[in-house]
């Protein structure tokens, strides 16, 4: 019998119950979420290594509308690991906070790839994951007092930081990475990166929505502009200083300000070419284009899914590294990201497939989700649970539910799946620290009727097929949607 999840498609019921026995049993430390290590994936001996920015990001932020009073404390208290972690000279949030041999969370802090210790550059994507799960965090719970105008201050010194010092030697609205400064690692070049860009326009659109939320409509403005800014020199062609590319179809990974050198030749990175799509980045001409480029290439997305990168890069820093990220191994949370960027643009059997893919595959596995590559064969260099784990989460709220905040309120959009007629949250969902419930019948394509606790909604409150549950809601609500 269903716990969570009533419907006719059965597949998501677990899913929740997976904060209990995975993060909350195997993956909590001292009171805050962490990383999992194993020597070699035949290992049983597994040892907690630390918190890193985009691991937890991918673990976080699409756990929140799940997690009761309990688990948003321990996410409070990982937030507080970056927090207390900031670096002294610049601000900026850390890429990653180690527990050493004695146990101690930040024995060792790291802000950049392998700590710098081959002249890598400072990690930017982790560094701005810290403050994205942070502002999330926010705009889903609204709680003001834990989120204090200093913790508000340290992550605007952080953008700040970022902005000021990593736009100067190329496309001067762009941010560039040095080496080794992004997640996709094993180079020697130095540029503008479009992963990187687009973290930062998710970031600066979701700090607009924090301020939003604090009154200070100038620095809404502020922020928006700055989105804005980057988010037309990202769609520039290449040989302008953006990442597009007009022949290969895609975003590039990254721009010597020129196009003379686009660091990677035929090399498509999956990441910054699904999240460009994902937070509104990339416009209806150039969805279709890396949708018909990904559809030209299978082998990206099924049956595993879906491969980091496509054709290994140019110039990999350290080839003997092994294919840790370069030759293309598979990272289940971009596998649900990308799902969910298929299932918003109506490619619903093939998201069904992935979803289903992903769900198989951690059914099978244990707490150790070691990234694997096409033939089955195992990454043991890492195993970036949390954020493989997050992957459940993911295609469960952003997927299915169609949940995301907003300084208005709660966006609810939900996709269902071929075949689904209905759905119900038996177990509730958390909105503004307040629990609420979902009942949606699927009777045609268009929303027509919301009542929450069986009071109708104004007209206002109904956008575009989207719900915007408000956050004055009566705790413990039905939220009944009908589509017609």
């Amino acid at each position: 019998m269903a716990d969570f999840i009533e419907s006719n498609v059965g597949w998501f019921d677990h899913i929740p119950s997976r904060i209990q026995s995975v993060f909350l049993k195997q993956l909590t430390y001292q009171g805050c979420f962490a990383e999992v290590h194993a020597p070699d994936e035949h290992c049983s001996e597994k040892y907690f290594a630390g918190i890193w920015g985009w691991n937890t990001w991918c673990a976080l932020h699409d756990m929140v509308p799940l997690a009761g009073p309990e688990v948003q404390q321990i996410m409070r208290n990982t937030f507080q690991v970056g927090l207390n972690s900031i670096e002294p000279e610049t601000g900026l949030f850390p890429h990653s906070v180690l527990i050493g041999p004695k146990g101690v969370i930040g024995s060792k802090v790291e802000y950049r790839t392998y700590g710098g210790a081959h002249g890598e550059g400072y990690n930017l994507d982790n560094i701005l994951c810290w403050a994205k799960m942070i502002l999330e965090y926010v705009l889903y719970t609204r709680d003001l007092q834990w989120f204090t105008p200093q913790k508000l201050a340290a992550i605007e010194n952080c953008i700040g930081y970022i902005l000021k010092n990593f736009r100067s030697k190329f496309n001067p609205h762009l941010i560039e990475t040095g080496i080794e400064g992004d997640w996709t690692e094993n180079t020697n070049w130095e540029g503008d990166n479009a992963i990187v860009n687009a973290n930062m326009y998710h970031c600066l659109h979701l700090l607009a929505g924090v301020q939003n939320l604090q009154g200070s409509v100038e620095k809404v403005e502020k922020y928006l502009e700055l989105a804005e800014e980057i988010s037309l020199a990202f769609n520039l062609l290449s040989s302008k200083g953006g990442f597009w590319d007009e022949k290969r179809g895609y975003y590039l990974h990254g721009n010597d300000g020129t196009g003379k050198q686009v660091y990677g030749d035929d090399y498509f990175e999956t990441s910054a070419n699904i999240f460009a799509i994902l937070w509104g980045m990339a416009d209806e001409y150039r969805t279709n284009s890396i949708w018909k480029f990904m559809d030209a290439h299978p082998e990206i997305e099924l049956p595993y899914p879906v491969l980091t990168n496509l054709y290994s890069r140019t110039c990999a820093r350290r080839p003997e590294y092994g294919h840790t990220v370069c030759n293309g191994d598979i990272w289940f949370t971009l596998g649900a990201h990308t799902a969910v960027a298929r299932l918003n643009c109506g490619y619903v059997k093939k998201a069904t497939e992935m979803f289903r893919a992903i769900l198989n595959y951690e059914l099978k596995e244990g707490t150790i989700h070691n990234n694997i590559y096409p033939d089955g064969s195992v990454n043991a260099d890492w195993s970036p649970e949390m954020a493989n784990y997050g992957s459940l989460f993911t295609i469960l709220v952003e997927g299915l539910l169609g949940i995301r905040p907003s300084s208005e309120g709660l966006l609810i959009h939900p996709y269902p799946l071929g075949g689904m007629s209905h759905l119900k949250t038996l177990s509730p969902l958390y909105y503004a620290l307040k629990p609420f419930y979902l009942d949606i019948r699927f009777d045609g394509p268009n929303l027509k009727k919301v009542k929450v606790k069986g009071m109708p909604r104004p007209p206002q409150d109904i956008r575009d097929n989207t719900f915007i549950l408000r956050p004055y809601f009566p705790a413990g609500a039905t939220v009944l949607m009908e589509y017609y």
